[in-house]
């Protein structure tokens, strides 16, 4: 009555948490109440029932990870008997391909892979009946008699992915390509802005580079996995096929010092735990993508059934100073086992995935509760999760630099570089001044190319490309991943507009003396004082300090640029502004950085903001003089030195003709 092992494994099950089975069994056998299948998943709360809350071996394991408390009862009931059919339905797929000399090697050997192992079904379900390829994939189901227990929707997704994957096995036969092994593209992402835009990016060129790939590609479907709310849709999903799932809450995140990421291996456990999410994926291949990823060529299926495929991370280091904190994790791997991979870009078998996924969750958790871990691994914690979790099941992957690159503003990549990679991975910034030569390390560029700037909106269309002198025009990936902005965010229709700042405007330091000279405009603004939406006391100091009636801030340059002036910034009570003067009216309006708020000023006559301070120094100093003579008098004093020095003030500030 215990569930087999493999559906064990999918479940997250370890010899850890043997005491919660029995609830799970009776769940499983469908005779058990909400209340059994409840009481087996008490360990929500962070430990198994009965163990010691101190007790953090267990505490690292927790069943809510696979499913949320309250929809456990009504999932773990049926799941199995869905994964049966699904199964079947896939193996009766693959059987009929199989007769038609879809699935045979160019030898005429038939594709083990495909056909032999049981590939995306769990459990194994022995022979099934071979329906004819002639018959439509939901007639030849409905012909054996198999019923998948989805929903409506989901059994229409899962007919259209059928007739997708035989489409596209036609027309492999048609142009004599040999067999296909396709694999289905899941994008792990959040639903925010900034990943967004990203994701609508990244399925742009996609689509693009599996039309170019034609029938011999082996490109198949496309997924975008979304850590959304409780699971809701998020409006994206007429643009690209979605699946959604529970993120975790801010008490959880909280908890993982709000480390997002700890989003994906959770998403994926959510989404292998379901057959209705797993609906429309029928290939036996899955492709791990991330929403910054661009395609530059096609990409095949880099792995194998028994070996995945993987990018190299050079900055994972596993040696013997690590053999502390991984001990701590599992005592089953040695520092040499763990390869310098994580599990995005990479492309396994379905039945590698979910045999991976349970421990890749697990692990990325207790790394991420582990201080010490947490320091040493810090932002590639969960890649270190998947990669420990991946050397303890004994899954070697097949480690590739080609896979992608992750250039700079320092790299030296030729045109040719589209060629040799598969993916550019836009993790850095590309950072130039623009005379094109590196702005240099941990600096923002006079030309910047980086995606954190649009964390709160879209980039805008049309942005301009790097400088085309210097180091930059040595450089061509800060080109080409410009260029590959730019075209899919003109050919998306509904891409919106946005007051975002584009790659020019980002750097915002205060100038020095020989940079105030040699600009006319900075020479003409320095120590003079305006109004700011009518308000008086902005003033433009020496060495970039700016006076406001908020505060002070800093000034400095905005260079000209294509089809725009040489600008002022003014950045004062945390916010950005970009100025355009005319000087010859003594006017000027601010444009602000994010939202594009706008604020008109207006040229003050003198210096009114020091001429004040002075007037107002003077009228205390006369006061206490004053007070300490004739105490009777203090009052009257008082009042006329105040309205003194406010009329001078006044009077400085209005234009010539009016004093």
């Amino acid at each position: 009555s215990a569930p087999s092992r493999a559906r064990q494994v999918e479940l997250g099950l370890t010899a850890r948490s043997r005491r919660a089975r029995p609830a799970l069994a009776s769940a499983h056998r469908g005779d058990g109440t909400s209340a059994e299948a409840g009481q087996g998943l008490e360990c929500a709360a962070g430990h198994l029932p009965g163990d010691d809350p101190a007790d953090r071996g267990d505490a690292y394991w927790n069943i809510r990870f696979v499913y949320e408390r309250k929809q456990a009862a009504e999932r773990v009931a049926v799941a199995y008997e869905q994964e049966k059919a699904v199964a079947q339905e896939e193996r009766t797929l693959r059987r009929a391909q199989i007769d038609d000399g879809h699935g045979r090697r160019r030898g005429g050997e038939v594709d083990v892979d495909a056909s032999d192992t049981g590939a995306n079904d769990t459990p194994s379900l022995g022979a099934a009946q071979t329906t004819p390829t002639a018959l439509p994939v939901a007639a030849a189901v409905g012909a054996a008699g198999i019923g998948t227990g989805l929903s409506a929707a989901g059994q229409a997704k899962r007919d259209a992915a059928l007739v997708e994957q035989k489409r596209m096995a036609d027309a492999a036969k048609a142009a004599f390509c040999g067999p296909l092994r396709p694999f289905h593209t899941l994008l792990t992402a959040q639903s925010t802005t900034y990943q967004n835009w990203q994701a609508r990016i990244m399925h742009f060129h996609f689509q693009k580079q599996k039309a170019i790939a034609g029938a011999c590609g082996e490109m198949g479907g496309f997924s975008r996995l979304v850590a959304h709310g409780t699971g809701e849709p998020d409006g994206l999903e007429g643009e690209m096929p979605s699946i959604f799932v529970t993120e975790y809450t801010p008490a959880d995140l909280a908890r993982f010092k709000h480390f997002a990421v700890m989003n994906r291996p959770y998403s994926v456990v959510q989404m292998l735990a379901s057959p209705e999410l797993m609906a429309g994926i029928v290939e036996d291949y899955i492709s791990i993508a991330e929403t910054d990823h661009m395609m530059m060529r096609p990409l095949p299926n880099l792995a194998s059934f028994s070996e995945p495929a993987a990018y190299n991370f050079g900055y994972m280091h596993s040696h013997p100073g690590t053999q502390r904190i991984i001990s701590q994790i599992t005592p089953l791997v040695n520092w040499k086992q763990c390869q310098p991979i994580g599990p995005s870009p990479a492309i396994l078998h379905i039945n590698v995935l979910r045999k991976l996924t349970p421990k890749w969750n697990e692990y990325s958790i207790a790394l991420k509760l582990n201080d010490d871990a947490d320091k040493m691994f810090g932002w590639v914690l969960e890649m270190w999760g998947y990669s420990i979790a991946a050397a303890e099941l004994g899954i070697v992957h097949k480690v590739l630099t080609d896979f992608q690159t992750e250039p700079g503003a320092q790299s030296r990549m030729s045109v040719d570089y589209v060629n040799q990679y598969y993916i550019h991975h836009y993790t850095y910034g590309s950072e130039y001044r623009l005379d094109g030569s590196p702005q240099g390390v941990n600096q923002i560029g006079e030309w910047s190319l980086d995606k954190r700037h649009y964390g709160g909106a879209y980039p805008p269309r049309n942005l301009q490309l790097p400088p085309t002198t210097g180091h930059s025009a040595i450089n061509f990936a800060p080109k080409w991943l410009a260029m590959a902005w730019n075209e899919a965010s003109a050919k998306i229709a509904t891409w919106p507009k946005t007051k975002a700042m584009g790659t020019v405007g980002w750097r915002r330091e205060s100038p020095t003396d020989a940079q105030i000279s040699a600009s006319p405009l900075a020479s003409a603004v320095v120590g003079s004082s305006w109004t700011w939406g009518g308000v008086s006391g902005l003033a433009f100091n020496a060495h970039g300090l700016l006076k406001t009636p908020w505060g002070e801030g800093k000034w400095g340059i905005l260079p000209a640029t294509e089809g725009s002036a040489e600008a002022i910034f003014c950045d004062f009570a945390s916010a950005l502004h970009n100025v355009k003067f005319d000087l010859a009216a003594g006017t000027f309006v601010s444009r602000r950085v994010g939202d594009g708020e706008t604020v008109q000023g207006t040229r003050e006559e003198g210096a009114p903001g020091a001429f004040c301070a002075a007037a107002k120094a003077a009228a205390i100093i006369i006061i206490i003089i004053i007070i300490n003579n004739n105490n009777n008098n203090k009052g009257i004093v008082r009042e006329y030195s105040w309205a003194v020095s406010v009329a001078v003030c006044m009077a400085s500030t209005w234009p010539k003709g009016q004093t």
